[in-house]
């Protein structure tokens, strides 16, 4: 952005509200004006947003400080209708927009509309009418110094510090006596010599300030550009919630106006031009071999799952092998403990055993069967989830299905580069019934083995397979693939009260 040094030449406008609570007079809009040279704020409330209304306030502001030459809004209609361009031309005020969607275009003006929300936030727990101390919190951010520039907006446009509430109390407790007047010819010659010398130290901060920011910016900034009858997509608020954004196309540029903003038509309808800024903007690729992966397909199309041709696992090592014992360890502390591993292979297996301690229950009442479409699944994950169905049928974790309920699967990729297999039962556990049984207090398991000497730590080897499901739980758990429905037999990871515990012991 050009650094302007003429005060009030260019200014930003711009409009707060409605405001969730009116003033006094029931107005509920603020018209903000920032002086781009000096950073001085104005602000005046209004009924509405209308035209004139808004014409009307302008001139209010432009009568105590001159007409700008350039004068820089959003393309909000109170400020692109005729009667305001109409006034522009009258005044000789150049008329400056930002592209929609992109506020970065006016954010002096929108940093200064976040200030001022929250002075009136914080303002009126204890006095209601905004409206009345709208000055007086004017006043406030006016004697602050401004980050960029260094000074306060007041004396860079009157030239002197402003006297405030704390140099009223300080003149009082100091007792200092009041100063002897000064020339006016005398204090117009200080003034000039002084305004001259504020503007030669303004520019050079605000040089500074603009490359720190301009650094920040670039960290994570990247070049694009788009060619004139390229097809591109915007990013546009939906129409059901302004607050949400997506991708809507494809349009096509029909002018570049600058190097980061571009004149954009509809493909669908070619009357009407937007204007977006490039961040607002994306290539659109047309990609007509992906079609027929978008949409899942119906049970009786799906890729049958091939058993008979699929190798068979591998024997995967025991886990007596696998068991890592510590060094500290003595060579007769690691015999005994070897004997030990040895004694009871089936508890150290690398395969995930069985309980008969406890099945999980999937309890919802009166809840009819939920059946949900497969996810959209990648090409280069399809091998992956073949793999874990083909290991999971192995190990008898689950069978196929023919449930009427089914629920999709998710593929999460782990740090490790693998990928985990999740079955989204969001729907599921929103019907199922808590489990109220109480878990054990951490602070509680650490004063039982305070008194313990060692201190061994015991994982499960797939915890979750290790518990069955009851039987009538079992077409709950049914999931579709690509490659057919499938059903749990033990407790799959992602139900509600699935809980699989891991024991502690002390010696």
């Amino acid at each position: 952005m050009p650094i302007i040094q003429e005060p009030f030449s260019r200014v930003a406008v711009d409009i707060i509200g409605p405001l969730p609570r009116p003033s006094a007079t029931g107005k509920r809009y603020i018209l903000t004006v920032v002086d781009y040279a000096t950073r001085y704020p104005e602000a005046v409330a209004l009924a509405n947003i209308q035209a004139d209304t808004v014409a009307d306030a302008l001139l209010r502001v432009f009568t105590r400080v001159g007409f700008p030459r350039e004068i820089l809004s959003d393309q909000g209609t109170q400020f692109t209708a005729e009667l305001t361009q109409q006034l522009w031309r009258l005044c000789g005020v150049r008329a400056l927009h930002s592209a929609p969607y992109h506020p970065q275009t006016n954010g002096l003006c929108e940093q200064f509309n976040g200030t001022l929300k929250q002075l009136i936030r914080a303002f009126v727990h204890e006095n209601r009418d905004w409206e009345k101390y709208l000055p007086h919190l004017l006043f406030a951010y006016r004697e602050v110094p401004q980050e960029s520039t260094g000074y306060s907006p007041f004396e860079l446009l009157y030239g002197r510090q402003v006297r405030g509430p704390l140099d009223l109390v300080r003149a009082q407790w100091e007792g200092a006596p009041e100063e002897d007047g000064v020339p006016v010819v005398d204090y117009v010659l200080k003034l000039r010599e002084r305004l001259a010398e504020l503007a030669g130290f303004v520019q050079e901060n605000m040089e500074t300030a603009q490359a720190q920011q301009k650094a920040w910016y670039d960290r994570a900034a990247c070049s694009r550009s788009f060619c004139v009858g390229q097809k591109v997509l915007v990013l546009k608020p939906q129409r059901q919630n302004k607050l949400q954004a997506a991708w809507q196309g494809p349009y096509k540029v029909v002018t570049q106006l600058g190097d980061t903003t571009y004149v954009v038509v509809s493909c669908a309808d070619t009357r009407i031009q937007r204007t977006f800024h490039v961040n607002m903007l994306k290539a659109f690729h047309e990609r007509p071999e992906t079609v027929d992966a978008i949409c899942a397909p119906a049970a009786e199309e799906m890729e049958p799952f091939p058993l008979e041709e699929l190798p068979g696992a591998a024997k995967q090592p025991s886990g007596v092998d696998q068991v890592q014992l510590g060094e500290e360890l003595g060579p007769e502390k690691q015999a005994q403990a070897r004997q030990l591993l040895l004694a009871y292979p089936g508890v150290f297996s690398a395969l995930p055993g069985y309980t008969d301690q406890a099945i999980h229950q999937v309890d919802t009442p009166g809840q009819r069967p939920l059946r949900q479409p497969a996810y959209r699944l990648p090409e280069a994950v399809r091998e992956s989830m073949r793999a874990e169905i083909r290991e999971m049928l192995e190990l008898g974790v689950i069978e196929p299905s023919a449930s009427p309920w089914a629920s999709p699967v998710v593929l999460v990729p782990k740090k490790d580069g693998t990928t985990r297999f999740c079955v989204d039962y969001r729907r599921i556990n929103d019907c199922t019934i808590t489990d109220a049984y109480p878990m054990p207090r951490v602070d509680e398991l650490l004063d039982q083995i305070s008194g313990g000497h060692f201190l061994t730590t015991v994982d499960l080897c797939k915890g979750y397979w290790q518990i069955p499901l009851a039987e009538e739980a079992t077409p709950k758990s049914a999931f579709i693939t690509p490659f057919g429905l499938y059903q749990f037999r033990v407790m799959p990871f992602g139900m509600k009260n699935a809980r699989p515990g891991r024991n502690i012991w002390t010696m």
